[in-house]
């Protein structure tokens, strides 16, 4: 038997976290910051709207949560080679994930309200940053090898502290800012704040591995989430068409100021 981290920069590791290549990162990145994309434009439209405004954070939460997440930090996952032992992975603990992310962010967005309040911000950044933490706890504890798995809690702390930080400076951004530029600039820091936080949290995994073991059951996590990249992806589909379709209310109600001025100056 043997100890391990499950940690490595490349093959001179005990464990290659990168066996598929780098360009793993890159994806997870992306993904990431897709969903923060589609959920920041979702939860801007939600701020608008009254009549469907439940309708739009749980729209931002899938994009947010489920994607920018849960989604990101599963794909990255994938790269995780351990030698001398059998990957699985239970289908449980990575659907609770899955839930722990969405409900995390949906919280976070309806606690926040409409627009920026610290008192109620700070409580929501530490809701969402929670449920971050516990998302990728819950996934990283899905993990089954020949041997066992442990977490350090001083790491697993500091994974937790990035992403309530994380979390906070997205959602205050998000309230603060609302020009093209600083929109493109919240998604890109959200997405490094994910990979931060998740690369903290494979930190703190210790393994001790036995060869000799029986290999683990569960599934190969490709056999779970290559299904959910897919319908991830074509859910993203819905809220892309709902944002590009639905008007922008403020300029909406502009028009309709101007007709109903244009109107009673007419009628005088």
């Amino acid at each position: 038997m043997h100890e391990v981290r499950l940690f490595s920069l490349g093959n001179n590791g005990a464990v290659d976290q990168f066996s598929m290549g780098y360009w793993i990162a890159a994806l997870s990145l992306g993904i990431s910051v897709l969903g923060a994309v589609v959920g920041v434009a979702c939860i801007l439209h939600g701020a608008r709207s009254s009549r469907f405004r439940l309708v739009w954070l749980a729209s931002g939460a899938v994009a947010v949560g489920g994607v920018g997440i849960w989604l990101a930090t599963s794909v990255v996952l994938l790269g995780v080679h351990i030698p001398g032992s059998d990957v699985r992975f239970e289908a449980g603990s990575l659907i609770s994930s899955m839930i722990a992310a969405f409900v995390a962010v949906f919280a976070a967005l309806v606690i926040i309200g409409r627009t920026m309040q610290l008192p109620r911000l700070i409580p929501g950044g530490v809701v969402m940053g929670l449920g971050t933490g516990l998302s990728l706890y819950l996934g990283i504890g899905s993990i089954r090898v020949q041997g066992s798995v442990e977490i350090s809690p001083l790491l697993a702390t500091v994974s937790v502290v990035v992403a309530i930080i994380t979390a906070t400076a997205t959602l205050w951004s998000i309230q603060s800012f609302h020009f093209p530029m600083a929109r493109a600039a919240t998604t890109l820091l959200f997405g490094i704040g994910v990979a931060a936080v998740y690369y903290a949290g494979i930190a703190a995994i210790e393994l001790t591995i036995d060869p000799d073991a029986k290999a683990p059951s569960g599934l190969p996590l490709f056999d779970f989430v290559f299904p959910m990249f897919v319908i991830g992806s074509l859910a993203m589909t819905v809220p892309i068409t709902a944002v590009l379709v639905a008007p922008d209310r403020r300029d909406t109600a502009a028009i309709i100021a101007t007709r109903r001025r244009v109107e009673l100056e007419a009628a005088h």
